[in-house]
This record gives structure tokens, sequence and C-alpha cells, in this order.
């Protein structure tokens, strides 16, 4: 009986990182997909030059963005996540400027780097090896 509570104990532990595993990678999906779909109504905005919307939208973007920040550290690398909130920073600066050619190649930069941190992330042969 002894010898079967340590493979149980052992089975417990694989059970519960597999679990947090999907849940984390879970989670990075849907908020990436939330901050992805925010950039987007920014980008459409920027490409119509509706200022106002873009900055409007920019900033429920910025404050969604402070949300999940904080719980992307837990899962991700810092650095990446440092490079999307420079990106995000030079966006910013280029809405508030109206250089919509530089907030449009900005905003694809942004956009790209959301949806690399959560395929980085998941767990494939490549990510592994």
């Amino acid at each position: 009986m002894h010898k079967w509570s340590g493979w149980l104990l052992i089975l417990a532990i694989v059970v519960m990182i597999i679990t947090g595993g999907i849940l984390s990678q879970r989670y990075l999906d849907r908020s990436a997909d939330e901050l992805a779909s925010q950039l987007e109504r920014v980008q459409q905005a920027v490409e119509q030059k509706d200022w106002m919307t873009s900055e409007g939208g920019f900033t429920l973007l910025e404050e969604r963005w402070n949300r999940v920040h904080s719980n992307w550290e837990l899962f991700t690398d810092h650095l990446e996540l440092d490079n999307l909130e420079l990106s995000l920073i030079r966006l910013q600066k280029f809405i508030e400027t109206r250089d919509e050619v530089n907030a449009r190649v900005e905003a694809g930069e942004a956009m790209d780097m959301i949806r690399h941190i959560p395929e980085r992330e998941r767990l494939t042969w490549r990510n592994i090896f």
C-alpha cells in the first residue's frame, strides 16, 4: 500500500502541472485575442484617420493591457513583454502626433507581438527541443 501512495502523489502532481499549463495557455490565448481585437479597432481608426476614435480605442487597449500585463509576467519572457510595452508606447505617441504611417507600422508590429507571445509559450515539440 505504501508503494502506491508514492505513485499516486506523483500522478497527482503531474495532473496538477498539466492542468495548470492548459489553464494558463487558455488564459494567454483568450487575453491575447481580446488585446488583438482592441488593437485592430485602433488600427482601423488610424487607417481612416479618425484620431479621436483611435485615441479612445488606445485608452481602452492600454487599460486592458495594464490588467493583463501583470498576469502575463507569470507565464512569459519579460523581454518580450518589455518589447511589446515599448511598441505600445511608440504607437501612443504616433497617434498623439497624428503620424498615420508610423502608427500603422507600429500597430502591426504590436499585433504580431501580441499574437506571438501565447504561441511562444504553447507546449509544442518545437518549443521543448
